[in-house]
């Protein structure tokens, strides 16, 4: 097992440029994405989790702009692999094993301290759910916020590990959790009703098969984590009583994962998905992290003329990523088009946010 701890960022390769739904694989497309992960990486160095800046003014794409190219990658296990050589030559980056835990980097603020030893298990143990499954646990009250997050690698699963705290000090068990996945898959929500604080709100994983994670607040006033995965996968979650942390693990599988969500910097789209056929009036669902919690919602024509718009507010945009839904009509307009989301920049007046291609009907 390999863990793999926080380093800082990585280069970022350029925006993806709007897609023309020709054949092949696009930059910057999820395809490509997970193309780049499942690519080997020079040296056999260990994978890393980075976080990204908050409220970075990322240009628009389709698709996600942190592009996990094969040469970040290898770029990024040269430096771990450059810091980790002692004085006599050795290599001291941490070796994969089943069921051996890596070292970890102390100057890390995301990963927490061991507490105990790693717990792991078979990817046959216990049972594996895919997409539309839902289930629940936890204790209500064992904690009310999210302390940090943890990535490990095993040999046959990922591991997204969660950690949890109390503001008034005591020690802190499984909050009351439920977690769900959409019928069209790509990503696992894990709801908190009783967590209402967090210290970590996104993190990007470099891994074959989770990808992003983003902490939003919920309507209800608490919290939930929405852990994307590049391809399709299998997950389950684990109580794990002697460290207090939950566990997402995911597995992947043999099977297609088309439509995939949209995500940006600051502005993630749910509904609708990339290339999906759509009429009026176009339900348009997801999360920011923008100015003021404002979220403009734009659809444009082929010739990049609005057709409608409309401007929303997130329900957060300080201490968590925000909600927003909006509705738009239409009429007199079929085929390709664009969804923009996202705002203009209080700084220098440029689009943040994101542009998705689909189809009206």
């Amino acid at each position: 097992m390999t863990e793999r701890v926080k380093t800082r960022d990585l280069p970022q390769g350029p925006s993806a440029d709007v897609a023309s739904f020709a054949s092949g694989v696009r930059a910057g497309s999820w395809q490509a994405r997970a193309h780049a992960a499942a690519s080997p990486i020079a040296g056999g160095g260990p994978l890393l989790l980075r976080r990204r800046p908050p409220h970075a003014n990322a240009g628009y794409g389709s698709g996600t702009n942190r592009l996990k190219t094969i040469a970040a990658a290898v770029f990024a296990a040269m430096l771990v692999l450059v810091a980790g050589c002692g004085a006599d030559g050795r290599d001291s980056a941490p070796e994969r094993g089943e069921g051996s835990p890596a070292k970890e980097i102390g100057e890390s603020s995301s990963v927490l301290e061991q507490r105990g030893g790693v717990e792991a298990a078979s990817a046959e143990d216990g049972r594996w759910f895919g997409a539309g499954a839902e289930m629940g646990g936890g204790e209500a009250g064992a904690a009310d916020r999210i302390e940090g997050v943890r990535f490990q690698d095993f040999d046959d699963y990922e591991r997204l590990l969660i950690d949890f705290g109390r503001r008034d000090g005591r020690p802190a068990s499984v909050p009351r959790w439920s977690v769900e996945s959409p019928a069209e898959g790509g990503y696992v929500r894990v709801r908190f009703p009783g967590v209402t604080s967090t210290e970590i709100t996104d993190e990007d994983f470099v891994g074959s098969v989770l990808d992003e994670l983003y902490v939003v607040r919920d309507r209800g006033g608490g919290l939930f984590a929405d852990a994307f995965a590049m391809r399709a996968s299998r997950y389950r979650v684990t109580e794990l009583p002697e460290s207090g942390r939950l566990a997402v693990d995911f597995r992947g599988v043999r099977e297609e994962l088309d439509l995939l969500p949209t995500t940006s910097d600051n502005v993630v789209v749910l509904q609708p998905r990339e290339a999906e056929k759509v009429g009026s009036p176009l339900s348009v669902q997801g999360y920011a992290r923008l100015f003021e919690g404002r979220v403009t919602i734009s659809l444009l024509d082929r010739d990049r003329v609005v057709i409608s718009s409309r401007t929303v507010r997130a329900n957060d945009w300080t201490t968590a990523w925000g909600l927003f839904a909006a509705t738009l009509e239409y009429s007199g307009y079929k085929g390709l088009a664009t969804l923009r989301v996202g705002s203009n920049s209080p700084r220098d007046g440029s689009f943040v946010g994101t542009e998705t291609e689909i189809f009206l009907e």
